[in-house]
């Protein structure tokens, strides 16, 4: 069954670089059509309600939100900055630190937060200073982020990964407990200590160190104001429309077929997928055996284990932080756990009460889990996996409450009821293989092997997300603008969007 309509652009993929591509070509006054296999858009910004308490699955908090900052300006571009509901983590305190029995603060802004770890480390200046000028520096030096014209060799800069973030760190100081501090916050990024460049670790920081925000998401959906932008300029976001095949003619994509047989004909393809689910949709011999394979066998983040908590009314005080708990000073070993360790860190944070914003009405706790802990179950679908699952998951829940407790003594007494998500909730509802993170690990080891290119051999198949450029709204941002700018003038809207 054909659609009648061949359109400029078909997106396959709702997650939020998707949408920001639809938004961006849309606005551009391109016919845009998004396939979304799920019911329900967004992807990693999903979110799910329960006993009255919004959740959100994947984005808990965005920064460089302030006025003048890169979010606030491309969100003002889009028209969507004032259709969207944020609130300001505490200034003096937008994380909360605690590491073994010791406990810190991020201060927001960067003099702020110089200042803050100079008032833990006074005789650490010259480490504290040096670190600083660092992130500093990476940031400045990447023209996309400062709005600044590029080029392409800009915007592909593969020397900037091969910095790794531990050695930068350790040469730093002696100092373990700044050192650990430093990397308190790494699981925005899954870091690995062998692998994680000094570049992802330079701007996620940095990106939430400017102002921290959350969004408040139980009136106004952030992907559905994007959808409703999409559509104000004439494009289509379309739910339960999963893509099983990307048709080619002389090496160009002709059409997306869904697997209930309608196809969509376009002019240019977006595929928001992860990269190897993308080439599966492509005939054999389409792409390259090598790359096929390279991206097949690419290493992806670790995943996770959460908790969305609802709480006793009037129970517990909100807290305006995120929370960021490691049991030892080896920060960087959170994910290197077994049975009788686990969890060894977690993100901690509370939503406030409708009524009574001095206290929780929810809170959501993330830890790592490795995918092969459920493994057994992973030809099972949702709802349908068995007592033995459900069974696994409650005594992990206990495991992680029993931690939690460490820090916030008695906190069972808060809860009304809890859900809980594993590797295999993520995995299935948003495609990602094994449930991963924040998909494909960047290797400063052998940064062209975890490289993915926006292009592909197909010419007019183009890729975006965070596999491809830098997890996170701001990479998938990035990401974004890079994929669009195979089909419009990329400092053109550099420059629209820093004179907004």
């Amino acid at each position: 069954m054909s659609n009648e309509k061949k359109y400029d652009v078909v997106i396959i993929g709702s997650g939020i670089g998707g949408l920001l591509c639809g938004l961006i070509l849309a606005k551009s006054r391109y016919s845009v059509c998004i396939l979304e296999k799920h019911h329900q858009i967004g992807g990693n910004i999903q979110t799910f309600k329960r006993k009255g308490c919004t959740f959100t699955t994947g984005m808990h908090y965005v920064g460089s939100l302030e006025e003048g900052e890169i979010l606030n300006k491309v969100f003002k571009y889009l028209g969507i900055i004032d259709k969207i509901k944020v609130r300001k983590l505490d200034e003096k305190c937008f994380e909360k630190i605690y590491i073994e029995d010791e406990e810190f603060n991020y201060a927001m802004g960067m003099d702020n937060f110089k200042a803050q770890l100079l008032e833990y480390f006074p005789e650490e200046k010259d480490a504290i200073e040096k670190y600083i000028k660092k992130i500093e520096s990476i940031w400045k030096n990447i023209k996309l982020i400062n709005l600044e014209e590029v080029t392409e060799a800009d915007i592909f800069k593969l020397d900037s990964l091969t910095e790794n973030a531990y050695d930068f760190i350790e040469s730093l100081t002696d100092n373990k407990k700044l050192k650990a501090l430093l990397v308190a916050t790494n699981g925005l990024y899954a870091g690995v200590k062998e692998k994680t460049p000094m570049h992802i670790h330079a701007i996620i920081n940095k990106f939430f160190i400017n102002s921290a925000w959350k969004l408040d998401e139980s009136e106004v959906l952030l992907a559905d104001v994007i959808k409703n932008e999409i559509e104000s300029y004439g494009g289509e976001v379309l739910t339960n429309k999963e893509v099983k095949k990307i048709n080619c003619e002389n090496g160009l994509a002709i059409n997306a077929v869904t697997t209930n047989n309608e196809v969509f004909e376009a002019r240019n393809f977006i595929s928001d997928i992860h990269p190897a689910k993308t080439t599966e949709l492509l005939e054999a011999g389409l792409l390259r055996k090598i790359y096929v394979n390279r991206i097949k066998n690419a290493e992806n983040t670790i995943s996770c284990f959460s908790l969305y908590i609802v709480l006793k009314k009037n129970s517990l005080k909100h807290i305006n932080s995120n929370i960021y708990y490691s049991d030892s000073w080896n920060v960087w070993g959170t994910d290197t756990y077994d049975s009788k360790n686990w969890p060894k860190g977690y993100i901690f944070y509370t939503s406030p009460d409708k009524d009574n914003g001095e206290y929780a009405e929810s809170a959501t706790t993330i830890t790592y889990m490795k995918y092969e802990e459920v493994e057994k179950w992973e030809n099972t679908t949702i709802g349908k996996r068995g007592d033995d699952y459900l069974d696994y998951k409650k005594m992990k829940a206990e495991a992680f409450l029993k931690v939690i407790e460490k820090k916030i003594p008695d906190f069972r007494s808060h809860i009304d009821t809890y859900y809980t998500a594993s590797p295999l909730t993520y995995r299935d509802y948003t495609g990602i293989p094994e449930g991963s993170m924040y998909g494909i690990i960047k290797d400063c080891n052998n940064p062209l092997d975890s490289f993915i290119s926006h292009n592909t051999k197909v010419t007019n198949l183009f890729l975006t997300g965070q596999n491809i450029n830098l997890h996170g709204i701001l990479g998938v941002t990035m990401s974004a603008m890079i994929s669009c700018s195979n089909l419009i003038d990329i400092n053109k809207l550099i420059k629209e969007i820093k004179n907004v």
